[in-house]
This record gives C-alpha cells, sequence and structure tokens, in this order.
C-alpha cells in the first residue's frame, strides 16, 4: 500500500489531501447524531417521568377499572361495533362479490395480536383475515386464511382435530360454552359438528345443519363464508372463532392457532370495551402539549385515551426586504441542502385513537410491572414516536398501564437544521480549500514538469549532452530553484566529462599509432635482418598482437567518426534485395565453413539510404552471425517486406541471448560471449547496427530463435 502511494502523483497526493478534509462533515455529523441522541434520551426520560406522575395519580382506583365499566357485548343491537349490516344476504359460493360493501371493514390476523407480527411468524405461511355481516335474521363470518399447505379431514380418523378447521366457541347468557367445529374433505360445503372441550371428538355422531359453511380455495390459501341464524346466538351471548393450522399430512400434528380475540386464551370470547368517561375527564387535566396519554387495562384494551401527536416543525423564514447576492447564494444553498438531507415529515400517520385494543408487544411488558421507555415508527414510517408506559397498581396486583406518546419531530428539526448549517459551512470550507490546493498543485507539477522536460532533452538516449545549462531565470528562490541550478550545474560538469571521452578514442589511436609503427617496423627489419626468425612462434605471437592492437583502435574510432561522416551522407534510392544478395554472394568466399541462404522475394523493395553504410551495418550483423555461430551451421538471411517497412534478418545456430542483456544488447561496450584469442570483440558491432539503422529511420532489435538455439538479429527500415 505504501509503495502504490509513494508511486501516485504530487497533485494525485495533494488531491488525496484535500479529500481528507471530508472527515470534518463525518465528525460534525457525528457531533449532530450523538446530540440527537442525547436530545431523544432526555426526552424518554421526561416522558417516562411524566407517565410515572400520571400512574401515580391512578394507582389504587379500582372503580376506574371495573370490568362492565363502559362494555358493549360483540354482539346484539344494528349499531353493533363488529357486526356490519349488508344491503343483500350472502350467497354461501366461496366468491367474495358479495361482501364488498363491508370489506374494507376486516380485521386481520397474525401472531398472537393483530396487526403486529411475531419474529418467528410468516404471513404467508398462516394468517386470518375476518369480517361479521348481518341481514335481516342471518349473521354471516367471512374467513380469509392465508396457508401455504392446505390439509383437509381424513376419513379414516376419528379425531377431528386432525386438519385445517375453524373452530367457533358460543358463550350463551348463563355462561355455558359450546364448541363447534368446521372441517372439510375437500372444498365445496363443510361438516359442522358440536365437539367436546378438547375439540376432537364429536357430542353426536352427525353433522349439525343449524350452521351452513361454504369452502373455496385460493391462489394464498382458502376462503370460508359461515351463516348463523341469530335466533341461536340470541342477544346477550357472545362469539369467539379461531383458525387452525396443519401443515403435515402425515403427522397431522396442529401447527399454529389464531384467535379473533387476541390476548384471550383458547377456550375464552372476547368483548369490546368503550373509553371510560371518568378516566377521560381525570386525564384532560394531565393533557401535555403534543402528546398523547392513553390509559390500558391489564388486557391490554383502552379504557382511555386524551391529546394527539402534531408536528412540531419550524415556519421558514421570511426573507429580507433586500437581500444581497451573497445572501442570495446562501440561500439557494440552502434550499440544495434540503433536496439532499432528509426533512421530517410535518404529516405522518400513527394509531388512531379510536382503536379499542393497543396489542403492542411492549405493553404487555409494562402489564407485567416493568416500566419501559422506547421509539417506534409512526404506521407510514414517516415519524418517530416515543412511547414511554409505567404500570397502575393496586396493592400487589396491577390494574393497567399508563402510555405517553410523543413525536420526536422537535427534535429532528433541530437536527435538521443544525445539520444543514454545518454542512453548508463545512461545504463552502472544504470547496475553497480544494481550489487553493488545486492551484498550488497544478502551479507546483507544472514547475516540475518542465524542470523534467527540459533536463529530458539535455540529454540523448546515449547519454551525450546536448545542453549543458538548465535556464533558470523561471525558477525562483525556492527548493525547485535550487533544484534547477544543482541540475544545471551537474550537466555542466558531465558536458566536459562527455567531451573529454568522445575525444578518447581520437586520442588513444593518436597516441598509440606511433608506438605501434614503430614495433611494426621493428618486427619487419627483425624479419630481414634475420631470415629465419619468420617462423618463429614468438615472432608470428608479436605479429598478430600487433594486427590486434590495430584492429582495436580502429573499433574505437568507427563508432566514433561514424555519426560525423553519416551526417554529410547523401541517401540514395536502394534495392534492399539486390544490394543484400550481391554483399551475401562474398560472404560465401569469406567464410567457406559457414553456408548461407537467402529468403527473398524478386521484386525489388526500395529504401531511402547509404549503400555503403548499409553495408557496413550488414557485415557487423554477419560478422557477429558467424563469430557466435556453431561451426558448420548454416546462416540465413531472410528479407520480407512488413507494411511499409524492409525488415532483414540474420539467423544464425549457437548460443543464444541471456535475459538479462537482451534489453542492452545495442548499446556501446556490451558483448554476451567469448571470441577466440586471435580476435577482438569490444561490443562495438551492434552499437554500430544501432547508429545505422537510426540514421535511416528504423530500428534494431535481437531475440532467440524459436525453433532452435540460437538468435535472430532484424533490422526493420522505411520504405520509399
Amino acid at each position: 500500500m505504501f509503495k502504490t502511494l509513494r508511486a501516485l502523483s504530487i497533485k494525485t497526493k495533494l488531491i488525496l489531501i484535500a479529500l481528507s478534509l471530508l472527515v470534518i462533515p463525518w465528525m460534525g455529523n457525528y457531533y449532530v447524531q450523538e446530540m440527537r441522541q442525547f436530545l431523544l434520551r432526555g426526552q424518554q426520560d421526561a416522558q417516562l417521568l411524566a407517565a410515572n406522575g400520571i400512574a401515580t395519580v391512578l394507582n389504587d382506583r379500582q372503580e376506574l377499572f371495573n370490568p362492565n365499566t363502559g362494555v358493549q357485548e360483540l354482539l346484539g343491537s344494528k349499531n353493533d361495533l363488529y357486526a356490519h349490516g349488508l344491503p343483500n344476504p350472502i350467497q354461501l359460493d366461496g366468491q367474495i362479490a358479495d361482501w364488498e360493501t363491508i370489506l374494507e371493514e376486516n380485521s386481520f390476523y397474525v401472531g398472537d395480536t393483530p396487526f403486529s407480527c411475531e419474529a418467528e411468524d410468516d404471513p404467508d405461511d398462516f394468517s386470518l383475515s375476518n369480517v361479521i355481516g348481518y341481514f335481516e335474521n342471518d349473521l354471516y363470518v367471512l374467513f380469509e386464511i392465508n396457508d401455504d399447505q392446505i390439509v383437509y379431514r381424513d376419513l379414516n380418523r376419528l379425531q377431528l382435530d386432525n386438519s385445517d378447521q375453524i373452530r367457533v366457541l358460543l358463550q350463551l347468557p348463563n355462561g355455558d360454552l359450546r364448541h363447534y367445529l368446521l372441517v372439510a374433505r375437500a372444498p365445496g360445503r363443510m361438516s359442522i359438528y358440536l365437539v367436546d372441550e378438547n375439540w376432537k371428538l364429536p357430542i353426536k355422531g352427525e353433522a349439525i345443519t343449524t350452521f351452513i359453511a361454504e369452502m373455496a380455495e385460493t391462489e394464498w390459501g382458502y376462503r370460508v363464508e359461515l351463516r348463523i341464524p341469530r335466533n341461536v346466538i340470541g342477544t346477550r351471548s357472545r362469539l369467539g372463532y379461531f383458525a387452525v393450522d396443519v401443515d403435515n399430512i402425515e403427522t397431522r400434528e396442529i401447527t399454529r392457532t389464531l384467535s379473533t380475540s387476541p390476548r384471550q386464551a383458547e377456550g375464552s370470547t372476547g368483548q369490546v370495551l368503550l373509553n371510560s368517561p371518568e378516566l377521560t375527564k381525570i386525564l384532560k387535566g394531565l393533557d401535555r402539549p403534543q402528546s398523547r396519554i392513553w390509559i390500558l387495562d391489564k388486557e391490554q384494551r383502552v379504557r382511555a385515551v386524551v391529546g394527539g401527536l402534531s408536528a412540531n416543525i419550524e415556519q421558514p423564514e421570511e426573507p429580507f426586504s433586500e437581500e444581497t447576492w451573497l445572501l442570495r447564494l446562501y440561500r439557494k444553498a440552502q434550499r440544495m441542502i434540503d433536496n439532499l438531507l432528509k426533512k421530517p415529515s410535518d404529516q405522518f400517520v400513527d394509531v388512531s385513537t379510536d382503536v379499542t385494543s393497543r396489542p403492542d408487544k411492549i405493553f404487555a411488558r409494562i402489564l407485567k410491572g416493568e416500566p419501559l421507555v422506547q421509539a417506534r415508527p409512526s404506521l407510514d414510517q414517516k415519524a418517530q414516536i416515543i412511547v414511554a408506559g409505567y404500570p397502575i397498581r393496586s396493592e400487589q396486583s396491577i390494574l393497567g398501564a399508563v402510555i405517553v406518546e410523543q413525536s420526536s419531530n422537535a427534535i429532528m428539526e433541530r437536527q435538521f437544521s443544525l445539520l444543514r448549517s454545518l454542512t453548508l459551512v463545512t461545504l463552502l470550507v472544504f470547496a475553497f480549500v480544494l481550489f487553493a490546493l488545486l492551484i498550488f498543485a497544478w502551479r507546483l507539477t507544472a514547475r516540475i514538469r518542465r524542470l523534467y522536460q527540459t533536463t529530458e532533452q539535455s540529454i540523448t538516449a546515449e547519454g551525450r549532452v546536448l545542453e549543458d545549462r538548465i535556464p533558470t531565470r523561471t525558477y525562483p528562490r525556492d527548493e525547485l530553484g535550487d533544484l534547477g541550478r544543482s541540475i544545471t550545474g551537474m550537466l555542466t560538469r558531465l558536458s566536459g566529462y562527455t567531451r573529454y571521452l568522445e575525444g578518447m578514442p581520437d586520442t588513444l589511436a593518436h597516441e598509440m599509432n606511433n608506438p605501434l609503427n614503430v614495433v611494426s617496423s621493428s618486427l619487419e627489419i627483425l624479419q630481414t635482418d634475420l631470415p629465419g626468425v619468420s617462423d618463429n612462434k614468438h615472432m608470428q605471437r608479436a605479429q598478430n598482437g600487433v594486427g590486434r592492437l590495430r584492429a582495436i583502435l580502429t573499433s574505437l574510432t568507427e563508432a566514433a567518426n561514424l555519426e560525423d561522416a553519416m551526417r554529410d551522407e547523401i541517401k540514395q534510392k536502394v534495392d534492399i534485395n539486390a544490394l543484400v544478395s550481391e554483399i551475401v554472394g562474398g560472404y560465401n568466399l569469406s567464410y567457406p565453413q559457414y553456408p548461407f541462404y537467402v529468403q527473398t522475394d524478386p521484386a525489388p523493395l526500395w529504401i531511402n539510404g547509404s549503400p555503403d553504410h548499409l553495408a557496413q551495418m550488414f557485415d557487423k550483423i554477419v560478422d557477429n552471425a558467424v563469430q557466435f555461430s556453431t561451426l558448420g551451421s548454416s546462416i540465413i538471411v531472410r528479407i520480407a517486406q512488413s507494411e511499409d517497412h524492409a525488415n532483414i534478418s540474420i539467423l544464425n545456430e549457437g548460443p543464444t541471448i541471456p535475459e538479462k542483456l537482451r534489453e542492452r544488447l545495442f548499446d556501446p561496450m556490451v558483448s554476451y560471449g567469448k571470441t577466440n584469442a586471435k580476435q577482438s570483440h569490444l561490443g562495438l558491432g551492434l552499437f554500430v547496427v544501432r547508429l545505422i539503422s537510426e540514421y535511416h529511420n528504423g530500428s534494431a532489435w535481437a531475440e532467440n530463435r524459436a525453433d532452435v538455439d540460437g538468435v535472430i538479429v532484424t533490422v526493420s527500415i522505411p520504405l520509399v
């Protein structure tokens, strides 16, 4: 990672540093969130304290929680809470069209409570929707049940609790209970039995015909329509319904049971309680702004409710009569931030005060004697409601609970305003700092880039110094200016040393030619004065040494003088096929132990160049190929056209090029093999090849052969 960071440009590093300023809005947002949590905790503590005070007022007031206070039976007159009038009688055919007038009044049950779901509950697995209606003397009940696996009755089993079923519990005015069971062995008319209190065995062997029920399968489960004569129930009787789910067709064990009387035991019927007028009167004096206070009995039924939840959203500020352009820009930025941030909603939907039961899980814990406070979302998820509850006690028992609810919109609005201001200021500071850093980075990198380009243009790829100084007028007296002046001094010293090295071959050749001439003439005089000494091996070794020294001096001066010679050369149109074929013919006589083969097209390939220097280049390549070829192996000369270039390749068999020398093979004084003692090899041959190819606007490269051990040297020259 650190290597990656070090490889980045200065501009990128400065931008990353600027981006690190984003930690400031993150810290601000973190501070705002912590402040919001602090305010919410304060609001929760205040609500819990208020609930405790109200509960203290209601403690030991058992008369306020009399079960008969304001009670209305589940069924009775036309004005019942749960039974709705129907315009026409219901046709028991398993269709839902007859129920459209009251269908929106249905209640949905899943888990142990309506309008809620336990963690392990799956509404698509098993749930119940129920609505009750009446027409003249008949009561109609509709059940729509979500069931992923419908299990019908098995006629081979005596007990009736082994299939999906509907249970109806009827409580007579005298308190007696009757258990009716609705089962089906297929879609259509259901069988209804009067069964024992365990819902297993029928009391009578035959099904009763007083009740009529029809079952129909749906895409999500099944639908049951039930008709009960009202004279069977009476005006003071009460009903309870239970849906039973069986999923395993083999074991037929009961998986789930849903009741339309939540929080009631399976053997009990439910009743609806109206608000207690006396409780409401007491709560009127305890009303708090933007708060809603509920009084629940121990069955989680609503006894009284007062107050309401209202949003405490601040009104937008009125614009000033005379605004400057800066203030208008600021307000425009505020509106842009308002579109980015989530502003608390001033309109939300929550639980209606008309409900008769609050079966929330938190209330069940409060009714066990545990004061609690927590936050929950509103029904439409647009606001957060803080709920605090405290139990109402009477000696050692619990009568009910006080629930205080309040919206957190006021705190959310303060958080929004603070976050908006903080975001706006941070963005302005960040934009200014980023702009300043970008200007600084651009200026700094431009100066570094200019210094880099000037330095690169001062030295060629071969290391020859073209400019011995860098103009320092563009560099002020800072660190970069000092660097430019330091590079100027370095180039000046390097230029002098380069000129010294360039003149050394000529100086060395001049200084060594005189001693070599003396030695050579002395050897010739010695052979004349002493005729027999010519065959002496020491005389022959001395003459070979003189020849090698002359060859070394020639090689040293050849590369140095080649560029000067080519600078004045005039190029002409040359057929490279004819030139190479003519040259190769001479190599067969010069190197009889190495057969030469030419592979070329008869059509001419024309290039602009110097025939003499091309021949010199070819001599160097062939000489190099011969020196590093296996004795007796063939040398192939191949000429081919590649797009708009003529490629001249010489292939030999012998040692391959080491990987570490492949990129440096055409540099001066580089050799990758050994020659015999009679030959000198300074590593300048391929350097001369590169100079001549570049003079002809071409290039040269070498690579190992893929078919056999050997090397391919290729020179590519543009065609005319």
